[in-house]
């Protein structure tokens, strides 16, 4: 299946945090100390997280503390392809990723382990998930993978997919395309940044 990415700095953000430090610590550091059904089920989460990874294109924009402030400057110089609208406005370019379902089974399966996990007290799991989160009061490592999930499900539209696959160099969405792109663009910003009005604003001007 595909979905739909966009070169959006605030998810690629979000995504790479799934695996540094969540995963990335999961597996090296505290594996041993977990059941093997869970200890397999992060295996695999973890296995699914590359292969995504790895089918995403490698220019997308990483985040830097001036993501903000050159947001405009990236979308104009993007290795990748440029998007336009109907009234010729440029566009954050989106990417079709194809993924497969199991890819993305293992993930939600591994998310709810995680969130049975911080609902109990001194498991292994929920202590090495506090552990992780403690040199920063302010990530809340299973509420970003969960945001991270709710973007990647999100259902592609399979019209604009179609214009999207091996776009290059430019491509022109008409009125029809480009309301599926806004609504796409609205529901994926609402995913990653719902609940915070001022991370959600300034989310959404990335596309302004």
């Amino acid at each position: 299946m595909h979905i739909l990415v966009p070169d959006d700095p605030m998810f690629m953000t979000r995504f790479l945090e799934m695996e540094e430090p969540l995963f990335h610590s999961l597996y090296y550091l505290h594996l041993a100390k977990f059941p093997e059904d869970q200890a397999e089920k992060i295996r695999r989460a973890y296995d699914s997280w590359g292969d995504i990874q790895r089918a995403m294109p490698a220019h997308l924009t990483w985040h830097t503390h001036k993501t903000f402030e050159i947001a405009e400057y990236s979308r104009r110089k993007s290795k990748g392809y440029s998007l336009f609208g109907p009234d010729g406005e440029q566009l954050i370019s989106m990417y079709a990723v194809e993924v497969s379902i199991e890819s993305l089974s293992n993930l939600t399966a591994c998310l709810r382990l995680f969130e049975l996990a911080e609902l109990e007290l001194r498991t292994p799991l929920a202590e090495a998930l506090t552990e992780i989160g403690e040199p920063d009061q302010d990530r809340e490592l299973v509420d970003n993978y969960k945001r991270v999930l709710k973007a990647l499900q999100l259902p592609a539209p399979r019209a604009l997919v179609a214009e999207l696959l091996g776009a290059a160099p430019e491509v022109s969405l008409n009125g029809a395309l480009y309301a599926e792109y806004v609504d796409y663009r609205d529901r994926f910003c609402h995913a990653l940044s719902t609940g915070d009005w001022w991370i959600y604003t300034m989310h959404r001007s990335l596309y302004l």
